[in-house]
């Protein structure tokens, strides 16, 4: 009995805290691919906000179109010489630490940029920022790849690209609401406590896993490094200021671009030919994979150009308030969003996924083309079959060309190969983001000048419209010079609100002929279901 009843006690105690640690374990392993998804999402959900709001956050610090280009580059080139070294922070902090590290710090960049007052602060800010959240989409699902288990990657894959989906979704309608309620600072206000809390998540719930004794680690490259910063810093200054200057009439800029390139040459030329380089390019040969990054990059452009030019036309054009612009286009992309989930579930019966890519372009023409064709009487009607179909793009474009590009490469290649993937994806996001701004830019003077002609006291119709305009100040009992003041400003805002409609229109007539080109060099390919 004595033996029986010390027994009973003593197994007891032992028993308990192991239920209660496989409890827990289980817990912290049914978080874990949330941690990882939300490292990305916060990424994506910064992008779609800074695209979206671009306006508000220049007017915030009264910052020209020149210069916000300047803070999207800034961010490219942060994020491109982040992805170069993410590969050697992960050998030397392992995983864990390093996703934590970049969400604290990315939290502490968008503290700084929400206290910006200038240009130059913005600017520096972004670049910080870029540095430490552009690497991770690559470094999360080079984490999932290399690092999950066989039997959980693809739960755990539908996780990370189900928050990548509606983070972006998401972005409009938060931005809309804190732009509305408060102003343009909670835009990078609001990502700081969500990417410190992600960080804490992370600590808990990743494995130690990534991190390699001393003499594996891949060298630091410094040389190469330092060559490559200063020849895209270059390129990315030619980029910006050909919008502004002409590019043949710049010495200057010529010699910067004849830099910038003979920089990323030679940096490309060292990394073949090093045998353990910070950037493996050898899935370069791979004919899919060259095919795969370019419909990449095509998509990126697209996605950047439909971000930054819908809220100018629903809200410059068409006179939508912020909340409702926001509230429309998150809404859409929430609607097409879930059927994120019907893919998930019926894509691998799809064997031929190189027309799903082609029907994927022609939609995104299709979207571009219907929304260039809207009238200045247009409602929120007019623009739900355009916004349901760009949403769509994510679908048709994104999963089939990442099933197509990669699966082709040895497993050895896969990080490698994604973290070029995902230096070009930066570098089209900022080309984009620029483009489309100067686009833009030089379509409102060209139709402000031709709309300025009209108004002239040979025109009938603007006389007639100045002085029924200043008739109705005068009854509302203002003076007649203050009355016919407050008329031409009133006709000065219909100009520049006509003009900004009709460049907006002129950005997705762009867009959609580029979508067309891309659907037709999709099709040519023979490649990409092989």
């Amino acid at each position: 009995m004595s033996a029986t009843s010390s027994s009973g006690p003593s197994s007891a105690p032992s028993s308990a805290p192991s239920s209660a640690e496989g409890r827990a374990g289980l817990f912290v392993a049914t978080l874990l691919p949330c941690a990882i998804g939300l490292v990305t999402a916060i990424d994506y959900f910064d992008n779609a906000l800074f695209a979206f709001f671009a306006s508000y956050i220049a007017g915030g610090i009264s910052a020209s179109p020149d210069e916000l280009v300047w803070a999207s580059s800034a961010y490219a080139l942060g994020a491109v010489l982040g992805i170069l070294q993410q590969h050697a922070w992960v050998e030397r902090l392992g995983y864990r630490r390093y996703l934590a590290l970049c969400m604290f710090a990315f939290a502490a960049g968008g503290t700084a940029a929400a206290l910006c007052d200038s240009s130059t602060q913005l600017m520096l800010a972004r670049g910080a920022q870029g540095y430490f959240v552009g690497p991770m989409l690559g470094a999360c699902r080079i984490l999932i790849q290399n690092h999950i288990r066989a039997a959980r990657r693809a739960s755990v894959l539908k996780t990370f690209l189900v928050m990548i989906v509606f983070a972006g979704a998401l972005a409009p309608i938060a931005g809309a609401l804190l732009v509305t309620h408060f102003d343009w600072r909670w835009l990078f206000a609001c990502t700081a406590p969500a990417a410190a809390l992600t960080g804490l998540l992370v600590l808990w719930t990743l494995p130690d896993v990534g991190d390699v004794a001393q003499h594996e680690r891949t060298g630091s490259h410094h040389g190469a490094y330092f060559v490559f910063a200063l020849a895209q810093a270059a390129l990315q200054v030619v980029m910006t200021r050909t919008h502004f200057e002409l590019f043949t009439a710049s010495p200057v800029l010529l010699g910067l671009c004849a830099a910038g390139v003979a920089g990323l040459a030679w940096f490309g030329y060292h990394q073949w030919r090093h045998p353990a380089p910070m950037v493996r390019l050898h899935a370069l040969r791979h004919p899919a994979f060259r095919v795969g990054l370019a419909l990449y990059v095509v998509y990126y452009y697209l996605s950047t150009g439909f971000s930054y030019l819908l809220p100018r036309l629903m809200e410059g054009g068409l006179g939508f308030t912020v909340g409702d612009a926001g509230m429309l286009t998150g809404l859409t992309s929430i609607a097409t969003g879930l059927l994120v989930f019907v893919y998930v579930r019926f894509s691998a019966r799809l064997s031929r996924k190189k027309w799903l890519i082609v029907a994927g372009f022609a939609i995104g023409a299709l979207a571009a083309w219907c929304l260039a064709q809207t009238t200045p009487q247009a409602g929120r009607e007019a623009l739900l079959l355009p916004l349901l179909l760009r949403g769509l793009l994510l679908l048709f474009i994104v999963m089939p060309v990442a099933n197509a590009t990669f699966k082709t490469l040895p497993a050895q290649d896969f990080a490698h190969s994604y973290r070029l993937k995902n230096l070009l994806r930066q570098l089209a996001i900022s080309f984009a983001t620029s483009t489309v701004i100067v686009l833009q830019q030089h379509r409102l003077a060209l139709h402000e000048t031709r709309l300025s002609e009209a108004a002239n006291p040979e025109n009938t119709s603007f006389v007639q419209a100045l002085d029924t305009l200043t008739h109705g100040f005068v009854e509302a009992g203002r003076s007649a010079g203050e009355a016919h003041l407050m008329a031409l400003g009133t006709l000065w805002r219909s100009l520049e609100q006509q003009a900004t409609f009709m460049a907006s229109l002129d950005g997705f007539m762009a867009l959609a002929v580029i979508a067309l080109a891309a659907g037709v060099f999709a099709m040519w390919q023979r490649r990409i279901d092989q």
